[in-house]
């Protein structure tokens, strides 16, 4: 299991609005120092798709568009989407975060504690 303080950040900012990519790979280096952080982010990703916190997406005119598939598969297009930009999504990734109901929960209990 991850430790909630690892992606608290992006769930509470998730409240308020969907989270670029970026939020999560910076969550995932710093909790690694520089060990590994790209294996572990994809372990993060998974996580928290697989425990129904969040969705993967791109935005579009009308709004968020969830990526649909299992969470292993929208693991790896993010992974394709973070290689094509050498792992620097600044550089235009399409790849947003939103939060489910649960994913709210969540971080309403952050925010509380």
């Amino acid at each position: 299991m991850i430790d909630r303080r690892v992606f608290a950040e992006v769930l509470i900012e998730g409240l308020d609005d969907w989270v670029p990519v970026d939020q999560l790979t910076w969550a995932a280096r710093e909790e690694m120092k520089g060990r590994s952080w790209k294996e572990f982010f994809a372990e993060l990703l998974r996580f928290l798709l697989e425990n129904d916190l969040i969705q993967v997406g791109e935005l579009a005119a009308e709004g968020f568009s969830p990526w649909r598939g299992e969470a292993r598969e929208v693991v790896q297009l993010v992974l394709d989407d973070l290689e094509r930009l050498s792992w620097k999504p600044e550089l235009g990734s399409r790849t947003w975060i939103a939060n489910t109901k649960a994913g709210n929960d969540v971080a309403q209990s952050l925010i509380d504690c």
